[in-house]
């Protein structure tokens, strides 16, 4: 078994678990293009805020990015995802291992 097809299966099992136990959630992915179809899949949300400065006034910055799957869907700048009654569009791609492809987005409409 080759690395890349013991991440994406790890990456389903995983996911798999995480949605049973309520840390992953079912969503609905359309691409940016006109007429894009909308695709089932299941995604991991990250919610975080990141810190910079150690000064009396650090900057914050609330920051959501959310995880893909590769087996499931290619996700594309500009697409949208429903999650959990939540709308999102994708923003920048923020990491690509082969198995999970993870963007940042804001929200939308």
């Amino acid at each position: 078994m080759s690395q890349k097809a013991f991440l994406q299966a790890f990456d389903q099992d995983a996911i798999g678990s995480f949605k049973a136990a309520g840390m992953a959630d079912a969503a609905i992915y359309t691409g940016p293009a006109t007429g894009s179809a909308s695709v089932p899949c299941d995604v991991l949300v990250d919610r975080g805020t990141q810190v910079w400065g150690e000064d009396a006034s650090p900057v914050a910055l609330g920051e959501i990015s959310i995880a893909f799957q590769r087996v499931q869907v290619v996700p594309e700048k500009g697409g949208i995802v429903v999650v959990d009654g939540d709308t999102y569009r994708l923003t920048d791609k923020h990491k690509d291992d082969a198995s999970l492809v993870r963007w940042l987005v804001v929200p939308h409409g």
